[in-house]
């Protein structure tokens, strides 16, 4: 063997665990680099037997998903857990609106009611999941800042 000859032995060692890598840790990895999106059907609301999530086009899903991928922070608090995609107008008063990424906006859970879904933009004294908060994307950028009083 010549001196910059690897070894048989070595070389197919290293195949091997190479190739074990990819099949029992890879997999893994790639599940943890997932961004954890809250499940459709948890996001629907039901308010005195209404349903605010109503039907969607077939493609919402995948818009949804994508913009995620995209913005995969909450635009208040930067959290990347139980994300929610907002509609800043309703889909349900603007249908045409619904797949629309000019209208989207991914928050958290928690800051998709409290300032997704408040009118008056002032903070949770009036939130509600049928009403909508015109400024939805100054007020997560303020409250982003720390300069939003909250």
């Amino acid at each position: 063997m010549k001196a910059h000859e690897i070894p048989d032995e070595f070389y197919w060692t290293c195949v091997v665990i190479i190739c074990v890598l990819f099949v029992f840790v890879y997999p893994f990895y790639i599940e943890s680099q997932q961004i954890p999106l809250e499940p459709i059907d948890q996001q629907l609301e039901s308010i005195d037997g209404m349903t605010f999530e109503g039907p969607r086009a077939s493609e919402w899903v995948y818009v949804r998903n994508e913009f995620v991928r995209r913005h995969p922070r909450c635009e208040a608090c930067g959290s990347g857990y139980n994300l929610n995609v907002h509609h800043i107008k309703p889909f349900h008063l603007y249908p045409e609106l619904e797949l629309d990424e000019g209208n989207l906006i991914t928050l958290c859970r928690e800051h998709h009611f409290r300032i997704g879904h408040d009118p008056d933009g002032k903070g949770p004294a009036k939130p509600n999941w049928s009403a909508s908060n015109p400024n939805v994307r100054s007020d997560a950028a303020n409250m982003r800042r720390g300069s939003d009083g909250r």
